[in-house]
């Protein structure tokens, strides 16, 4: 066979760091997605059986961070926390910066949550948030709820791309540890 019938392999997830804060965390990066994980700490609620181990996923592109909560009470296993966060790329470096607005997603059919619109507000009148940055905030958090959960013009009833389709390259891969 001759190197010109040989395609050159997919490329692979990129190892990163996440920074949640000053917490670096172990994560990858497959094209415009990234995963990365951290561990709650002792002495924090977490849901018999699910571990200590929290896996956060990143829309890099929509400034989302989404995870499904081990905090959360059995009741509410496999549900889905959303949060609309500031993501710079430095490298392999991903820093995320929470922009309070949160979502709460269960099963299809119940209603989602929009949580902390408050703390945006409080956030831009006390001068840590430049209006323009609350704009950004605001127009991703309309264009998740678009795009992912009930479009204007969804009639079905389950959501429309939830969880979103783009987190299948980094769903359930293995991290690396640091």
């Amino acid at each position: 066979m001759t190197g010109e019938h040989l395609r050159p392999a997919a490329p692979g997830p990129e190892k990163i760091t996440v920074l949640r804060g000053d917490l670096p965390c172990p994560g990858v990066r497959a094209g415009r997605v990234a995963a990365y994980e951290f561990d709650i700490p002792e002495g924090m609620y977490v849901r018999p059986g699910a571990g200590r181990r929290q896996r956060a996923f990143l829309l890099l592109d929509d400034s989302v961070q989404l995870n499904q909560p081990v905090v959360f009470p059995p009741e509410r296993a496999g549900w889905w926390y959303i949060d609309l966060v500031d993501i710079r790329e430095q490298g392999d470096t991903i820093h995320v910066t929470d922009h309070y607005v949160d979502f709460i997603v269960g099963p299809p059919g119940l209603p989602y949550r929009v949580l902390d619109l408050d703390e945006l507000g409080e956030a831009m009148t006390s001068g840590k948030l430049a209006p323009a940055q609350v704009a950004h905030v605001l127009t991703a958090t309309q264009t998740f709820a678009d795009r992912h959960l009930l479009g204007k013009d969804h009639r079905g009833p389950g959501w429309l791309d939830f969880p979103p389709t783009a987190l299948a390259p980094v769903r359930d891969i293995v991290i690396p540890g640091p």
